[in-house]
């Protein structure tokens, strides 16, 4: 049977979907779909996305539905870039689009959005075992990163786009030599600090990928230079920007192969670009296909074959925070056995509580006072690749209520799943504190409205272990400080 997925980017400028069909361990393009929806330009003065920004998103994304209805949910995987990274409303939104799209939409950090254009570059270039530099110009971003092969060596997100420099420096849409300037020299105050980082002696070949390098490249072969190699080289790029002066305006550019979508932002894109060259001494820039569909195309190829990079990067968070990784698996075990025995569960959501139990003594790398703050703190800002921001926020947060009081997870409770996670993990660590887990009889966690219950088949087994009772007990006064009753069945 013939295995399809679906990657959607909603970036700060295009929307895209592609559709590809495996075949063995490479994916074959199907369909692809763009529209421009600038969302980077749809922001208040309180960094808040305009209902008509939402409403023009939402509508692509109704027509995207069309397209993927009937996929199974782990073949589709749609992720949110630097706009809704900073929407002040950006939770308000994924959840309207959300229910619009029919999936769930996950916002990546920008460490991940380079990592993924990469891996979907690598994947749709020929083999080599060069140190390649990919470069990926966005609306909202630029992403800069080093790898061999399939494996970066270092990846970051900058806060410098397409569109951001659009509507800051050519916002009437006049092309003239001071702003294409002052524009270029902004982009250059961003990336100036990766100077070093990304140092023409770290790499071999130079790639840019996605829509900015795709119609800079496309507007040099229509305007007749020459290229070498196919290649833009910062001579090229000086005649182009020459060439857009002369038009003086973005709705005088003779380009027909042009998109409007594209020709509206090309003057900050052609900046950016220009100001890569010049802080990395780029020499010259091969376009490179793929980008971040594809890699999330290819990740999601690597999930249902069971390699999921999310769980090789907790191990490594494990093995630096210098854990006691036997204890560590055995509550996870629990907290897994504990939220299973309440019924059907969603497999991300059990993911999520086993990295949470995994880690939740991460905090003792800085400090044994107040750990579990110190924990969440590291998962949010550890280096976790393959984790989206929810993913983050979901382990982050199980971490942070893992132990003590828990009005400083009121907010989360709400949700169920979060809730009965959060039981499971204060559980299992509760255990795991008194006796070390042994010999427990079976137990039963369930929660409804505002109780929950955990049962045990064996009443008798508290009295030969009294500090286990103790400590449930305060459980019981922990949750009922939050208006939520603890029932101790058969205890």
């Amino acid at each position: 049977m013939t295995t399809r997925l679906a990657a959607l980017d909603l970036g700060s400028n295009s929307f895209r979907l592609e559709i590809g069909r495996v075949e063995d361990d490479d994916i074959v393009t199907e369909a692809y779909f763009k529209e421009g929806v600038r969302i980077a330009a749809g922001l208040d003065k309180n960094g808040a996305l305009t209902p008509a920004t939402q409403e023009k998103a939402l509508e692509t994304l109704s027509r995207f539905a069309e397209q993927i209805k009937g996929f199974a949910p782990e073949h589709v995987r749609a992720v949110g870039t630097q706009t809704l990274r900073i929407a002040s409303n950006r939770e308000e939104f994924i959840e309207k689009a959300s229910d619009v799209l029919g999936y769930p939409i996950e916002i990546i950090p920008g460490q991940e959005e380079a990592r993924l254009v990469f891996l979907g570059c690598s994947h749709r270039l020929p083999p080599s075992a060069m140190r390649r530099f990919v470069v990926d110009i966005g609306g909202g971003s630029t992403e800069l990163v080093i790898g061999t092969r399939h494996d970066v060596s270092r990846c970051e997100s900058f806060h410098v786009g397409c569109v951001a420099l659009m509507l800051e420096f050519f916002p009437d849409g006049k092309l003239t030599e001071e702003r294409f300037e002052e524009a270029k020299l902004c982009a250059m105050a961003e990336l100036n600090e990766a100077r070093a980082r990304y140092a023409p002696e770290l790499w071999d070949r130079a790639y840019g990928s996605s829509g900015t390098m795709e119609a800079v490249l496309g507007i040099a072969r229509a305007l007749g230079l020459t290229l070498e190699n196919d290649c833009l080289t910062a001579t090229a790029l000086r005649e182009i920007r020459k060439r857009l002066i002369a038009w003086g305006h973005i709705d005088n550019i003779e380009i027909n192969d042009l998109h409007q979508s594209r020709r509206e932002v090309i003057a900050g894109g052609l900046a950016v670009l220009e100001g890569v060259f010049e802080v990395f001494d780029a020499k010259a820039m091969h376009f490179s296909p793929g980008a971040l569909r594809a890699g999330l195309l290819f990740e999601q190829l690597d999930r249902l074959r069971g390699y999921d990079l999310r769980e090789k990067s907790v191990r490594r968070l494990l093995e630096v925070s210098g854990i006691d990784s036997v204890r560590a698996h055995c509550v996870a075990d629990l907290a897994r056995q504990l939220l299973q025995s309440s019924g059907s569960v969603n497999q991300e959501v059990l993911k999520r509580l086993t990295w949470a139990a995994l880690l939740h003594q991460a905090g003792t790398l800085i400090s044994h006072n107040r750990f579990h703050r110190l924990g969440a703190y590291i998962v949010n800002h550890f280096d976790l690749q393959g984790f989206s921001l929810q993913d983050r926020d979901w382990v982050s947060s199980l971490v942070l209520g893992h132990r003590g009081r828990l009005y400083k997870v009121q907010d989360r409770l709400d949700n169920h799943h979060w809730l009965l996670s959060l039981a499971a993990l204060r559980l299992a660590v509760l255990f795991y504190h008194s006796i070390e887990g042994q010999g427990m009889p079976k137990c039963k966690l369930t929660a409804q409205h505002h109780q929950l219950r955990l049962e045990m088949a064996d009443s008798t087994w508290l009295k030969s272990h009294p500090l286990t009772h103790f400590l449930l007990k305060q459980e019981v006064k922990a949750w009922k400080a939050v208006q939520y009753e603890f029932d101790l069945k058969n205890i």
